[in-house]
C-alpha cells in the first residue's frame, strides 16, 4: 500500500477513548447539565479521585476541598467558566486558589493549590446534545517557579542594575544624613554655606540665610555679602580676615554684625577654611553661620557694666581725691583770708596815724567780702546737691546786669595789669533770678581773671536765634581737649602746668553750671589748648 492510505488505515483503528485518557494535561468532559460524562487519568491522578466517584455527578458538586468560602469561590469560578459558553468558544478562567485535602496529593506538594480552566464547547451532535471540555490545570508549581524566578532575578539582577541600585540607596542614605544634619544644624540655628571664588556666588542652607536676615529663596553672592548684609563698620575687617587666612592657608574666625529687614542688629559668627587645588588654588571655602545675638549682648552688657564699674571707681577715687584736695584748698583758701584780717585787725589797734585806718579797713573789708564768697558758694553747694535751692525768675536784662558785674570786678583785673572788654554788650530780656545770674557772671569773669597772667579778658551779649548769648573770653592758660569735659564737676580745678597752686575751691564752674540749668540754659566751654586762652559760653531762653 502507499503511504496515505496506511496512515488512514492506522487512523481509522486507533481507540478515541485510549488516545483521550492519553492526553498530558486534565480533562473532564462535560454534558449541558454540567454533569461529568467522562475524565482521563491525568485528572484522575492530579484530584486523587476514580472516575466511579465523580461519573455522573455534577461539576459543581464533586471535589469538595478546602473550606466552604473556598468552595463557593471555586462555585462562583466555574460559573463564570461555563455559563453562556457557545460552539467553537474558547475561555481562559483567572487563577483561583483552592486547597486540597493532605491525602489527595502527592508527597511532595504542599496543601496550598492554585488552578486555571480552559473551557470551551465541542461541535457536532450527540446523544446528550453539546458537550463541554474542561482542561484543568494545576498551576501551583508554575506560580511558585515563577515566584522562585522572580526572587532569583531579584537576586539575579546584573551588576549594572546593582550598582545602579546600590548607588541609589547610598545616594538616599546620603540624603538622609544630610537632611539629618541640616535639622540637626536648623535646631542649633548653625547655617551652612560654601563660596565658589571664580563666581562669587555663595550656596547656603536656608538657616544660614535666616542667620543673615533673608528669605530661603532669595540668592547669595559675595558682593550682596560684603555691600549689603555685613555692617558698614565690620566690612573692612571681615574681608581682611578672610583674605589673611586664604593667604596663609588655615581657617579663620570672625564675628560681625548684620541688620534685619525689621532694623535690628544681630551678631553673627563665622567659622571657615578653605578647600584647594594641588597647585594651592583656592577651589572653594566652607564654614558655617551661628546667630550669637543674646550671647553678644550679655556680652557687651557685661563688657558695659565692667566699663560703668571702672569708671564708677575711677569716679569714686577721683572724687576722693577731689574732696581730699577741696579740704586742703578749704582750710587754705580760708585760713588765708582770716589770717590777714587777723594781722590786719592787730595793726590797726597798735597804729596810732589816722591814714593807715582807711588802707586797714579796705584790706579787712577785701578778705571778708573774699570770706563771704566762699561761704555762700559753699552753702550755695550744699543746697545744690541737695535739691534745696530756688530760683525766683522774673524779666531781666541780661546785657545791663553782666555790665555791672563786669564794672564791678575791672579793678580786680586792671589790679592784675589785665584789659578788661566789655564794649558788645547789648540788652536781651531773660526769666532769671538775678542775684543768681550775677552769681553766675562773676564766677566766670573772676575765673577769667584768675587763670590769665596778662592780656584780654572780653565779655559779649548778645542774641543767638532764641536764645540770649553770654560769652567771657581770656587769653590764659586755656583748657587741654580730654579736660573740658570735666572742668564743670565739683571740687575741679584745671590750672596751667607749672604754675602752681592756683586759688579757690573748685565750685565755681559746678555752680554755673548747675544755676544755669535751674534757668533752662546751657553752658560750655571751647579752647584750643593749654596757652590758648579759654571762651565760655552761657545760652539762656529769650523772655517773650
Amino acid at each position: 500500500m502507499d503511504r496515505p492510505s496506511r496512515e488512514q488505515t492506522a487512523a481509522s483503528s486507533i481507540d478515541p477513548a485510549s488516545v483521550f485518557d492519553l492526553l498530558p494535561d486534565a480533562y473532564l468532559i462535560l454534558d449541558e447539565r454540567r454533569v461529568v460524562v467522562l475524565a482521563n487519568a491525568r485528572y484522575l491522578s492530579v484530584l486523587g479521585v476514580t472516575l466511579a466517584e465523580i461519573q455522573g455527578r455534577s461539576v459543581y458538586d464533586i471535589n469538595q476541598f478546602g473550606s466552604e468560602q473556598q468552595r463557593n469561590e471555586r462555585r462562583a469560578w466555574l460559573g463564570d467558566a461555563l455559563d453562556n459558553l457557545v460552539p467553537g468558544e474558547m475561555r481562559l478562567s483567572p487563577l483561583l486558589r483552592y486547597d486540597m485535602a493532605a491525602g489527595g496529593l502527592e508527597a511532595s506538594r504542599p496543601d496550598v493549590r492554585y488552578w486555571q480552566i480552559k473551557a470551551s464547547m465541542m461541535p457536532g451532535g450527540a446523544a446528550q446534545g453539546r458537550l463541554i471540555a474542561l482542561c484543568v490545570l494545576d498551576v501551583t508549581a508554575s506560580i511558585a517557579a515563577n515566584e522562585r524566578n522572580q526572587r532569583e532575578r531579584a537576586k539575579l539582577r546584573s551588576q549594572a542594575r546593582l550598582r545602579q541600585i546600590l548607588v541609589e540607596e547610598a545616594t538616599a542614605q546620603l540624603r538622609d544624613h544630610q537632611e539629618q544634619f541640616q535639622q540637626a544644624l536648623a535646631f542649633a540655628h548653625v547655617g551652612a554655606w560654601e563660596l565658589d571664588p571664580s563666581t562669587g556666588a555663595i550656596d547656603c542652607t536656608a538657616q544660614c540665610k535666616a542667620n543673615l536676615g533673608l528669605p530661603s529663596d532669595v540668592a547669595l553672592d559675595e558682593h550682596r555679602f560684603f555691600t549689603e548684609l555685613v555692617y558698614p563698620d565690620d566690612r573692612a575687617r571681615v574681608r581682611e580676615t578672610m583674605l589673611h587666612a586664604i593667604e596663609n592657608r588655615e581657617p579663620f574666625e570672625v564675628e560681625y554684625r548684620v541688620v534685619w529687614p525689621a532694623q535690628s542688629v544681630h551678631w553673627i559668627l563665622v567659622r571657615a577654611a578653605g578647600r584647594y587645588l594641588g597647585d594651592g588654588t583656592l577651589k572653594s571655602m566652607l564654614g558655617f553661620t551661628l546667630d550669637i545675638t543674646r550671647r553678644k549682648e550679655a556680652e557687651l552688657e557685661q563688657q558695659a557694666i565692667a566699663q560703668a564699674e571702672k569708671r564708677a571707681r575711677e569716679e569714686s577715687d577721683r572724687a576722693a581725691r577731689a574732696m581730699d584736695h577741696f579740704v586742703t584748698a578749704v582750710s587754705h583758701e580760708l585760713r588765708s583770708p582770716l589770717g590777714a584780717i587777723l594781722s590786719w585787725t592787730a595793726l590797726l589797734q597798735r597804729a596810732g596815724d589816722a591814714s593807715h585806718v582807711v588802707r586797714v579797713t579796705d584790706v579787712i573789708e577785701r578778705n571778708a567780702r573774699q570770706l563771704s564768697h566762699m561761704v555762700d558758694d559753699l552753702l550755695d553747694s550744699g543746697a545744690i546737691a541737695t535739691g534745696k535751692l530756688s530760683v525766683n525768675r522774673q524779666p531781666v536784662d541780661l546785657g545791663a546786669l553782666a555790665g555791672n558785674v563786669a564794672e564791678d570786678i575791672r579793678m580786680k583785673a586792671e589790679a592784675k595789669g589785665l584789659r578788661l572788654k566789655a564794649d558788645d554788650i547789648r540788652s536781651c530780656l531773660v526769666m532769671a533770678d538775678e542775684s543768681r545770674m550775677k552769681q553766675v557772671v562773676w564766677n566766670l569773669l573772676s575765673n577769667a581773671v584768675k587763670f590769665s597772667a596778662s592780656g584780654t579778658v572780653e565779655l559779649v551779649v548778645g542774641v543767638n536765634g532764641d536764645k540770649a548769648e553770654l560769652s567771657v573770653r581770656d587769653s590764659g592758660s586755656g583748657i587741654e581737649a580730654e579736660a573740658l569735659g570735666r572742668i564743670f564737676e565739683r571740687f575741679e580745678q584745671i590750672g596751667a602746668e607749672g604754675a602752681g597752686r592756683v586759688g579757690g575751691l573748685g565750685l565755681g564752674l559746678w555752680l554755673v553750671k548747675h544755676l544755669v540749668d535751674l534757668h533752662d540754659g546751657s553752658v560750655f566751654a571751647e579752647s584750643a589748648g593749654r596757652g590758648q586762652g579759654a571762651t565760655f559760653h552761657v545760652l539762656l531762653p529769650l523772655y517773650q
